[in-house]
């Protein structure tokens, strides 16, 4: 006795994969976080939820991509890369899966925290501004060092 009619079956396979290779396909890759000029404490609780992701997994390498603004203190992308990296590194998280990108500009100072697997290619970059586009000065009270929270009890 068949319960299965001709359309039924089509219609289920129509749900059934094209392939049954392992295949990677390529996918939107989506950071775990990104943000702007930040005051430190906040910068610090999303650095934090980024070490735990990361030490939650072996498999994961954590990538620091920070892009300085179209008007940027010279080496500040480094100085807030680096910032960021250093905190990861005192939450626990080994030095060979926390990577720092210096990123290029953008209009706005942005960091972007990124996982992905170790034996995927290097996370690339997405510089928006040419270097020509960008006004670098020179920075001596270094601006951008560890703003405190307003209105923080």
């Amino acid at each position: 006795m068949k319960f299965f009619t001709l359309s039924s079956v089509l219609l289920f396979a129509c749900f059934l994969p094209l392939s049954t290779n392992n295949a990677r396909t390529t996918s939107v890759i989506t950071p775990f976080d990104e943000y702007g000029n930040i005051c430190w404490e906040d910068e610090q609780a999303r650095l934090d939820n980024f070490a735990i992701q990361i030490q939650k997994d072996p498999t994961l390498v954590g990538y620091i991509v920070v892009y300085a603004g179209r008007i940027s203190c010279l080496d500040e992308s480094k100085y807030r890369g680096n910032r960021a990296r250093n905190h990861v590194l005192k939450r626990g998280v080994d030095p060979k899966r926390v990577i720092f990108k210096d990123g290029g500009y953008r209009t706005d100072i942005q960091t972007v925290l990124h996982l992905q697997p170790k034996d995927e290619p290097d996370y690339e970059i997405n510089p928006g501004l040419k270097k020509d586009e960008v006004l670098i000065k020179r920075c001596f009270d270094k601006v951008f060092a560890k703003v405190l929270c307003l209105n923080k009890q």
